[in-house]
């Protein structure tokens, strides 16, 4: 893990493989290290720089609420810090988001945007769900990932990670974030409708069909909204980077070939 200072914030960030630049937004709850299965099975020839939300890894915990235009214009300026004027962008829930306001925002520095689990404007069910995030966390994180791996996995996931369940459980509590909270209130207030129309670079919106915190509806609408769209349907819950993260780097290299 590296750290760089921009505008007095410490932004944490990690740098693996070599290629072409790709920026990863990973999501909420997580740190950089959210991509790591899908960097491992990528075939295309990418250098991964992820990208830490404030809260996360290195970076600092907010002090104020997370502004979304700030979050994407530290990215940029950490890409073009590290050499980078041209790059792929790519995000993960909270950060698909993110990646589709970069694309939106820095047309010219994105050559392709891929939106995994991503949305565009919150709505009420997704609402309750992050304010039920947020108490739970704020109770007991093993309580809460013991919630969000029964409600983010499929069933088929779920018979596999069973008999380890409790261990699992322990460890995954433990990479809860600290400044979490801040951004699941950043996930209330998410509205990037607007945003969609002004993206430019081809764009992939991966969105799993069984997905019980962001419908899948909303994967749809995206890939509508942004001119020549293309969208990738999986058969899994929200945790598709964790269950098909093999599908989802198939899906990546063919978009960024």
């Amino acid at each position: 893990m590296s750290s760089w200072v921009n505008n007095g914030r410490t932004i944490g960030y990690s740098s693996e493989g070599s290629g072409t630049p790709i920026l990863a937004f990973h999501g909420t709850t997580q740190a950089a290290n959210a991509w790591v299965q899908v960097q491992q099975a990528c075939e295309a020839a990418l250098q991964w720089v992820t990208f830490e939300f404030p809260g996360s890894g290195e970076s600092d915990m907010p002090t104020e609420p997370i502004d979304l235009d700030v979050v994407v214009a530290d990215a940029v300026a950490l890409m073009n810090h590290l050499g980078h004027q041209r790059f792929h962008v790519i995000g993960y829930s909270l950060g698909a988001v993110a990646a589709l306001q970069c694309a939106a925002n820095f047309p010219a520095s994105v050559i392709t945007v891929t939106s995994l689990c991503g949305w565009a404007k919150t709505d009420a069910r997704m609402k309750v769900t992050f304010d039920l995030w947020r108490r739970l966390i704020a109770i007991d994180r093993e309580l809460f990932m013991r919630y969000a791996l029964a409600d983010g996995y499929t069933a088929a996931a779920l018979e596999v990670l069973e008999p380890m369940l409790d261990a699992v459980v322990a460890v995954a509590g433990t990479a809860v974030q600290p400044g979490s909270d801040a951004q699941l209130e950043l996930d209330i207030r998410i509205d990037i409708e607007s945003s969609l129309t002004r993206i430019t670079a081809p764009c992939l919106v991966i969105g799993g069909i069984e997905d019980r915190w962001v419908d899948i509806s909303n994967s749809r609408h995206i890939a509508a909204m942004v001119s020549g769209a293309t969208l990738v349907e999986l058969p899994a819950g929200h945790l598709v980077i964790g269950e098909l993260s093999a599908e989802i780097a198939s899906a990546l290299s063919a978009h960024v070939a």
